[in-house]
């Protein structure tokens, strides 16, 4: 045995010698922040494993038996769990709105694969109506407002036989929701279909069956307004930013949502956002002054930004869970004096 060992010499793991005073040769991937050059990887991946599950459910539909065996088994477990990553369903409707991401890195078939929807200033709603009522919903699920729409099951004048959901952008100022998305409309679900059929659903239903829902009345008390979209070549880009929008908001940033996407929950690479003063640097796009002059002093990039929102988001956060400390703390304080009040009470008693 002794002599076994000694023919095979040194086995090595690797070609060159593991130093312990050198870093481990593992240590960057631990742990490892995601930059912008994985965007395109995430992309690539939410596409294949929608395009996997579509074709499971083509092969489901024609009865097509396949062997079985366990890296078939193992193969399906791992299918499974790639689609919870990427498809889970929120509880009620807490972040159950489609939201974006930073556009950093450009896809080659930008232009082509790609709708362009200009965002006006406003909060993020969910729109639901349904039983003869129209219920507003925050991106954190909790409800914000309730009133009667001409939307269908919106108000008991328009029956109570379907419901509709829509993604909005809530406009206090001109109290009007923009229309952004559709989800589901006279009880069709739209979530598994396709961006642009989504958007071309959606201004076919509005335009034809509730051109009256962008009017305040007693059975609409809020405006309903659907926001256009355009093609993402260079030239529409710079025709839609050289003018003014099409509603009377004032334009907050854009959109860019894949022709092929559908409708997710929560953040995801296939819906990009950008400001305004943001395209010249990011998709060589020229924008008119007023969007220039919007420009905050501090600004240099896109990254620096990203990273200076992050810092402030992050000081925000711990603010407030400071205030929070405080506040507990406070109302313990308060408890222990009462209780001590009513102690000396009870004493005196």
């Amino acid at each position: 045995m002794e002599d076994l060992l000694f023919n095979f010499g040194s086995v090595n793991v690797t070609p060159q010698q593991n130093s312990i005073y050198a870093e481990h040769p593992r240590f960057a991937q631990y742990k490892a922040k995601q930059t912008g050059s994985s965007q395109t990887e995430r992309r690539k991946q939410i596409l294949e494993a929608r395009n996997r599950k579509r074709y499971d459910l083509l092969n489901h539909l024609r009865n097509i038996e396949e062997p079985d065996g366990e890296d078939e088994d193992e193969a399906e477990e791992q299918m499974e769990m790639e689609e919870r990553v990427l498809y889970y369903r929120p509880k009620q409707y807490r972040n159950f709105l489609m939201l974006s991401e930073w556009l950093v890195d450009i896809p080659e078939d930008f232009s082509t694969s790609y709708i362009c929807l200009p965002c006006p200033v406003g909060k993020r709603s969910l729109i639901v109506a349904s039983e003869g009522r129209t219920i507003a919903y925050a991106k954190n699920g909790s409800r914000v407002d309730q009133f009667p729409s001409s939307l269908p099951g919106g108000c008991r004048r328009s029956g109570r036989g379907g419901y509709t959901i829509l993604d909005c952008i809530w406009s206090q100022f001109n109290n009007t929701y923009y229309i952004l998305d559709m989800i589901f409309w006279l009880n069709q679900p739209l979530m598994e279909s396709e961006t642009d059929f989504r958007f071309e659903w959606l201004k076919s239903r509005i335009d034809e069956e509730c051109s009256g829902i962008s009017v305040e009345t007693r059975y609409n008390q809020r405006k309903f307004v659907r926001v256009p979209f355009y093609d993402c070549s260079n030239e529409s880009l710079t025709k839609l930013l050289a003018f003014e929008m099409p509603y009377e908001a004032s334009l907050d940033g854009l959109l860019f949502y894949h022709k092929e996407t559908h409708y997710t929950h929560g953040a995801t690479p296939l819906v990009g956002w950008l400001k305004a003063y943001m395209m010249p640097e990011i998709l060589n796009v020229s924008v008119g002054t007023q969007y220039i002059q919007e420009r905050p002093d501090k600004y240099v990039n896109l990254p620096t930004h990203i990273q200076d929102y992050k810092e402030e988001r992050e000081n925000r956060i711990q603010q407030l869970q400071e205030e929070r400390s405080k506040n507990k703390e406070f109302n313990k304080s308060d408890t222990t004096e009462e209780y001590m009040n009513v102690e000396e009470k009870r004493k005196t008693i």
